[in-house]
């Protein structure tokens, strides 16, 4: 509360409290179920089409490490595999559909 007459409220301070009267309830958090952590070898060679194919979903683009469920570290590193392998024409920028 404000002790003074021309004092903002802390809530108004903080930015808390402002929106549930416009809104009603919070919105609902939606969980997603976490896929388990995959196993990358030490080495990714861009050669090996067939272990690249299965981080690169139907439209061609790379599978966000969120998604894929490996580190970060691990996701750089098959990133730059896949384009490699797209450099050198073993893997397609996109998918004829």
């Amino acid at each position: 509360m404000a002790e003074r007459e021309n004092e903002m409220p802390m809530e108004a301070v903080l930015g808390g409290g402002g929106g549930e009267e416009e809104f009603g309830d919070k919105m609902p958090r939606r969980y997603q179920r976490r896929r388990p952590r995959q196993v990358v070898p030490d080495y990714v060679d861009w050669k090996d089409v067939e272990y690249l194919r299965q981080f690169i979903p139907e439209r061609g683009k790379i599978m966000p490490r969120r998604i894929s469920g490996i580190t970060a570290k691990d996701q750089r590193r098959i990133a730059t595999a896949i384009k490699r392998a797209r450099a050198m024409a073993m893997l397609p920028f996109v998918w004829d559909n």
